[in-house]
């Protein structure tokens, strides 16, 4: 056992020493064994509660929003539940990751959902696409998209976040899909095409390309970066360092 995992398990077992000690102190001192009872329930609520609380867990994944398991039970059962909260500016805060993902329209506004985008225009393969320089940057122009200017695109492991497997074209939960009418804006409205959009994310040694998630299935997808394809921003999250 290295020092680390020594080191953890003492600090295990101290507070295990510890509480039992406390436990026998209040069940034998003057207050008796009601204050112990006392004690083990509030410290078992306690623990609920902070068990239940909302928001990221570390080392927990997403559920897959998967309700038919076909045999494989794991597709519905493991992982946390989704937590989105509309805040009615044309943003979905994903409680869960801490991310805050773009809404899009059918307004042919910025947002519009039929819009797409290039990654790039051409070698070195660089951020010179629209999906940069006209979308992320106007969005990022003052006074800012809701008032934030660190809107980028996503990875693709953040955009993986957002498949739903228990819904289909689009593979996306309904807050991301509701209400889509002609006309519509992001602070009433939510539109997600079942396919292909763009992530931040290179395709290692094929620098030419980058990865995408189609949400016509959820499945991971890569493309030639001068494509034109869908872009949705997001901001938070670990790059940028803000949740809120």
């Amino acid at each position: 056992m290295n020092t680390k995992t020594n080191a953890k398990a003492m600090a295990t077992t101290t507070a295990t020493t510890g509480h039992a000690r406390t436990m026998r102190r209040l069940r034998g001192g003057r207050f008796g064994k009601a204050a112990g009872v006392a004690f083990a329930t509030a410290f078992a609520v306690t623990l609920a509660a902070t068990a239940s609380q909302a928001g990221p867990v570390k080392g927990r994944a997403i559920e897959t929003g998967q309700e038919e398991t076909f045999g494989a039970v794991g597709d519905t059962t493991a992982g946390l539940s989704r937590i989105y909260t509309d805040l009615g500016n044309g943003v979905v805060k994903d409680v869960r990751t801490g991310l805050f993902w773009e809404k899009k329209s059918d307004d042919d506004s910025i947002h519009d959902w039929d819009h797409v985008f290039n990654w790039s225009v051409g070698a070195p393969w660089n951020t010179t696409g629209s999906a940069f320089v006209m979308i992320i940057e106007q969005l990022n122009t003052e006074p800012c998209f809701a008032g934030y200017c660190d809107w980028r695109l996503p990875t693709v492991k953040e955009l993986q976040t957002i498949v739903d497997f228990g819904h289909s074209d689009p593979a996306v939960p309904s807050v991301f899909h509701e209400n889509c009418t002609p006309g519509c804006k992001v602070e009433t409205c939510s539109c997600t095409h079942a396919e292909n959009y763009w992530t931040s994310s290179t395709i290692s040694g094929a620098p030419a390309y980058a990865w995408g998630v189609n949400f016509y299935f959820g499945n991971d997808d890569y493309q030639y970066k001068p494509a034109r394809e869908h872009v949705r921003a997001v901001r938070g999250g670990a790059v940028s360092g803000t949740a809120n």
